[in-house]
């Protein structure tokens, strides 16, 4: 829990850590894109309206969907819609 010793500092080290995490995407970015197919699932009341957006520049096949009535824990709170997303998306050239 947070409040365990340490709890806090643990659960902030996500925050500290985000400039050395994009320093290493961009140095990542800058040697190779994904080549795979990706799929952005985006949320209707999330803060991302277009996942596929944020992923094309890391991606040369990016896709997006927007998932109705879901906020920030998408498979949460739409698990059904989730699944359908992914199913069709994982089977889209059978």
């Amino acid at each position: 829990s947070v409040a365990a010793d340490g709890g806090l500092r643990a659960s902030l080290a996500y925050y500290r850590d985000a400039p050395e995490s994009a320093r290493k995407n961009h140095e990542a970015l800058a040697q190779q894109r994904l080549s795979v197919p990706v799929l952005g699932i985006s949320s209707s009341h999330g803060s991302i309206p277009d996942m596929a957006a944020s992923i094309r520049p890391w991606a040369d096949h990016a896709t997006g969907i927007v998932v109705p009535d879901a906020g920030h824990f998408i498979p949460d709170e739409q698990p059904g819609a989730v699944a359908a997303a992914l199913t069709d998306f994982l089977t889209e050239d059978d």
